[in-house]
């Protein structure tokens, strides 16, 4: 006798029971969790610094000229506190600084004193990008504490 209606409302229906995951299930699972965690991780976001402690626009256009020395002094007061040390880990940044299509781009790089030479290993570094004048264009967090170099 074959049956062509659906089963009465009282009628119960057992459920489906989940059996163990196959192993073609557990490796799709596997891969869906390891893609999810690389994306999670898959490299540095772009962040700025910005406001006016951070990156600051208040000299008008017509201002003085920075020298090298007045643009450092500028860059390193957009620096986070203590940025340079001395600290436990950081004892000084290094700074290199370059004048190329009218700005001014200021690197600082993070060191301690290992054996008396500036090691950078493990320590972060930033960019502060000035206008002429001054103004901020950017200031450019640099990798993360424990990062290779």
């Amino acid at each position: 006798m074959t049956r062509d209606h659906a089963p009465a409302a009282n009628s119960f229906v057992p459920p489906r029971r989940a059996g163990p995951a196959s192993p073609l299930r557990r490796c799709a699972l596997a891969v869906v969790a390891l893609a999810a965690a690389t994306l999670a991780n898959a490299g540095p976001v772009e962040v700025y610094r910005d406001g006016p402690q951070f990156c600051p626009r208040d000299r008008p256009a017509d201002a003085a000229r920075l020298s090298e020395s007045q643009a450092i002094e500028r860059a390193r007061a957009m620096l986070p506190a203590d940025f340079c040390g001395p600290s436990a880990f950081v004892q000084g940044c290094d700074v290199q600084t370059e004048f190329a299509l009218g700005s001014w781009r200021v690197y600082f790089h993070q060191y301690h004193l290992h054996h008396a030479e500036h090691d950078w290993g493990g320590l972060t570094h930033t960019y502060v990008i000035l206008d002429p004048v001054g103004n901020c264009f950017a200031n450019i967090p640099g990798t993360a504490f424990g990062a290779p170099r």
